[in-house]
């Protein structure tokens, strides 16, 4: 479908959503382009879909299905630029000609996980879906990245060039930056939690283990606060049904809000306790960003299962800690915030609060086409 649709070129802009948190940028990119974006959602944005359409933007929801072959595939073979948030397996079998681009804006601003070629996962696949994997890396023209770190690691996860790197900034990073944004977010926070205003915020903001249950090692009830602390925890979206049983099994140490995303908590949060996640990126951007603990647990099976950065820890802005006697540790040590600027310089170099003008300026008010 896509060969007998390349024929035929129209000035369409598609944005291919699959996360809900991008939506700054593309009504940003809706002045710009107008009526001519198109978003095409999956499933699990239909929510930002709606809010989308709202505003008048064009959206149609999409699947991987025979009748998306025979709709989607021709508008997106024949468009000028198509964004992307995230892998997505078709892409490797459209029929890409040489002007048009396909742009890369990934769902995370770092990365502490290994993914693409770097992931162990990876060479125990079929060479068929080997193959699949790097048509479809292969057919970005553009990665839109908020640092040269996060362009190395596409580059060499990706096995693409360099060159396709585009330091322009994170867009969806631009909200850490926005006032007006943190205001609201920590008025509506303190309204829906007033016992929470004068308390100092602990999150626990661990990252989604694939295929499993969430469990914390048998000594976490050992976990030690201040006084005027409050351990909030915060799964990831895909495991938020194992919340309550957790908060069932640690009653008077954890409690959650389920009424707030993990973007929103972290303007409110004193202390970050993380693992793997690339959450970290986005809170070192606040400034209320006062520390930040690493706490990995199952750091030898996750590193051999799914695989991290190979210098994750000579950058990582806190201690790694593997028990809750070092966890209460490192809780109770001063806050070191003069780790911060090295690590802000080093993933978030171009995240000023303007990455999404920025992209959209690059994309849009140059003509020189993409060659390769």
């Amino acid at each position: 479908m896509s060969w007998l649709a390349h024929f035929k070129t129209t000035n369409q802009v598609i944005y291919l959503m699959s996360f809900a948190d991008n939506l700054a940028f593309i009504r940003e990119l809706q002045t710009q382009v107008g009526s001519r974006l198109t978003v095409y959602y999956l499933p699990s944005a239909t929510t930002a879909a709606d809010e989308l359409a709202e505003t008048g933007i064009a959206v149609r929801p999409f699947r991987d299905s025979l009748g998306f072959a025979l709709t989607g595939i021709p508008v997106l073979t024949q468009a000028d630029i198509i964004y992307c948030d995230n892998y997505y397996a078709f892409l490797g079998g459209l029929t890409r000609r040489s002007a048009q681009r396909i742009v890369q804006l990934w769902h995370a601003d770092g990365a502490v996980k290994a993914f693409g070629w770097e992931d162990p996962q990876t060479s125990q696949r079929s060479q068929a879906d080997q193959r699949r994997f790097q048509r479809v890396y292969n057919q970005f023209t553009d990665y839109v990245v908020g640092s040269p770190k996060m362009g190395q690691v596409f580059a060499a996860s990706y096995h693409v060039d360099v060159d396709r790197m585009r330091v322009l900034g994170y867009p969806r990073s631009d909200r850490y930056r926005d006032a007006q944004w943190l205001d609201q977010t920590r008025t509506a926070i303190y309204q829906a939690h007033p016992e929470w205003r004068d308390r100092r915020i602990v999150l626990y903001a661990p990252t989604y283990r694939e295929g499993v249950t969430f469990e914390l090692p048998a000594d976490f009830g050992q976990l030690q606060l201040a006084p005027d602390q409050v351990l909030v925890l915060k799964l990831h979206p895909h495991l938020q049904a194992q919340t309550a049983a957790l908060i069932a099994q640690y009653p008077n140490l954890l409690t959650t809000a389920t009424d707030f995303s993990t973007d929103d908590l972290l303007t409110v949060t004193d202390t970050l306790i993380s693992d793997y996640s690339s959450v970290i990126f986005d809170y070192a951007l606040l400034p209320n960003c006062q520390k930040m603990v690493f706490y990995v647990f199952d750091w030898q099976n996750y590193q051999q299962r799914v695989g991290l950065q190979l210098d994750f820890e000579q950058w990582a802005p806190g201690p790694l800690v593997r028990t809750v006697t070092a966890l209460n540790q490192a809780l109770a040590q001063p806050a070191t915030p003069q780790q911060l600027p090295a690590f802000n310089a080093l993933w978030n170099t171009h995240n000023d609060g303007q990455a999404g003008q920025r992209t959209v300026r690059y994309f849009h008010q140059q003509t020189k086409p993409y060659q390769k």
